[in-house]
């Protein structure tokens, strides 16, 4: 029953559109500044030039933010993730979720051939461990489809979501194609970052896509030794992140792309791609 109530779940959300997340008065951004990997401190707005469809914005506010994370984990529990991998995913997972502060929540989605939501967003991070350190590898890989359900999630006005996905190959299984999640991407405003062994990463574009569309990163491992490392780095590319906001100018309706540079020279920026503005009803 409960497989089966999972399954009616995901469907009725994986054949809604898109909600769009951000306000047309005052859109917010969250900005990864990065110089060889490393995070740059110490930037002030005067330093960020924010285009919203070719049109240079004034910006509001600017700042590291310092509101809650809510962390989702969405993790790969396919037949190849096991024995000394599946260790190490536990282990990284369970290094993630014990730096988290008192202040923060996380939940967590496993994904093989189906989906399973295993713990919903909660700041008993103890619980989130159990359920973590019962997972158990099998079946076929649903990437997509646990990306969408993670996208599908309310964010909340006083607490900064990321999604940090970890897979070890393509996806076989899904029901929704690249494009269709990768536009969900585009319209929630959600930093997804993705950890993955190299085999995922050149497996196909969805990888290297998503992040893009969601302004987050890929960070590559070559071996199941760098999980750990890189959960955590994932983690703290999040808290360092710069909180941009602005007021559009000319608040249209439909699709603005947005770039965000810096002027300084040698420096990596990451923000997503846009945001959507519905038609008034």
């Amino acid at each position: 029953m409960k497989a089966l109530a999972l399954a009616l779940a995901l469907a009725t959300i994986l054949t809604q559109a898109p909600t769009f997340r951000t306000s047309i008065d005052r859109v917010q951004l969250d900005v990864s500044v990065t110089r060889n990997g490393r995070t740059v401190p110490g930037l002030t707005a005067a330093d960020f030039i924010v285009a919203d469809n070719g049109s240079v914005q004034e910006i509001e506010s600017m700042g590291l933010e310092e509101l809650p994370l809510r962390v989702q984990l969405v993790l790969d529990a396919s037949g190849s993730v096991s024995h000394e991998k599946l260790r190490r995913l536990i282990d990284a997972g369970t290094g993630l979720l014990s730096a988290l502060r008192p202040s923060d929540s996380a939940g967590l989605i496993t994904f093989s051939t189906a989906v399973d939501i295993r713990v919903p967003m909660t700041r008993d991070l103890e619980q989130v461990k159990r359920a973590l350190g019962s997972v158990h590898g099998a079946g076929a890989t649903s990437l997509r489809d646990a990306v969408q359900l993670a996208l599908a999630i309310p964010p909340v006005a006083d607490a900064r979501t990321v999604i940090i996905v970890f897979s070890d190959g393509a996806d076989t299984s899904s029901w929704l194609g690249d494009a269709e999640v990768i536009e969900s991407a585009h319209r929630s405003g959600i930093v997804i970052h993705v950890v993955a062994v190299r085999a995922a990463t050149v497996a196909s574009r969805f990888i290297p896509d998503v992040t893009e569309a969601a302004g987050g990163r890929v960070f590559s491992a070559s071996s199941v030794d760098d999980l750990g490392r890189l959960f955590t780095s994932a983690l703290e590319e999040m808290r360092a992140r710069y909180l941009i906001t602005f007021a559009p100018r000319s608040p249209t309706p439909g699709w603005h792309t947005l770039k965000v540079s810096v002027r300084r020279g040698g420096i990596d920026v990451k923000a997503r791609s846009g945001y959507f503005v519905s038609t008034p009803r």
